[in-house]
């Protein structure tokens, strides 16, 4: 009899070694296949510029800053527009939404955009709406949300549209007629429009 117990005993013990081999091999293979999906681009990416490009690594998973005006006078970015390390802080990047907060950057263009100086709002931002636009998996909406002041006239939040073009880059821009009630550049809100997502 206490052969057999100690002999359990150690099957137990066997088996106990070989659970917790399995859960670390499951854990480090479930990290592997994370970094691949990133790698391979199995999760949405988002421009980070106007005229982004695949080709010219413009197209990110979270990316450090998101440039949205042509001219580099407007930019998603960290507190310090001048330092690199200094970048959007995301929270969540899955299939469906990404989370983030940064700094609304703009330039006052003050004497002149090349001699301006830029002001950081601070924002919450998330990317959603993930759909294949000339077959590439990307975001094609991003909202920012003022978290404390903001610039004169601009409302509470904001959403971008990400559009492919013509020329094949892709990068986010006002939003269109359907797509956001308020601050529309211009565009005539579409009859029973109402704003997207979430709010405030």
């Amino acid at each position: 009899m206490p052969r057999r117990r100690q002999s359990s005993r150690r099957a137990t013990g066997l088996g106990l070694t070989a659970t917790v081999a399995l859960l670390i091999a499951t854990t480090q293979g479930l990290a592997s296949a994370q970094s691949l999906a990133r790698a391979s681009g199995a999760l949405p990416l988002a421009p980070t510029s106007l005229g982004a490009t695949q080709a010219s690594d413009g197209l990110q998973v979270e990316p450090a800053s998101i440039l949205y005006t042509g001219d580099g006078t407007g930019l998603l970015a960290g507190a310090n527009v001048g330092n690199r390390k200094s970048g959007i802080a995301w929270t969540k990047w899955t299939s469906e939404l990404a989370l983030g907060t940064g700094f609304n950057q703009l330039n006052d263009c003050d004497p002149s955009c090349a001699g301006g100086k830029f002001h950081g709002y601070p924002v919450r931002i998330e990317l959603w709406r993930p759909q294949t636009l000339a077959g590439t998996l990307v975001f094609t909406r991003m909202t920012i949300f003022y978290k404390k002041s903001r610039p004169p006239g601009d409302p509470r939040h904001y959403t971008f549209t990400d559009v492919h073009t013509a020329n094949g880059g892709y990068g986010f821009g006002p939003p269109g007629e359907l797509d956001y009630c308020t601050h529309t550049h211009g565009l005539k809100p579409a009859a029973g429009c109402q704003n997207i997502h979430s709010l405030p």
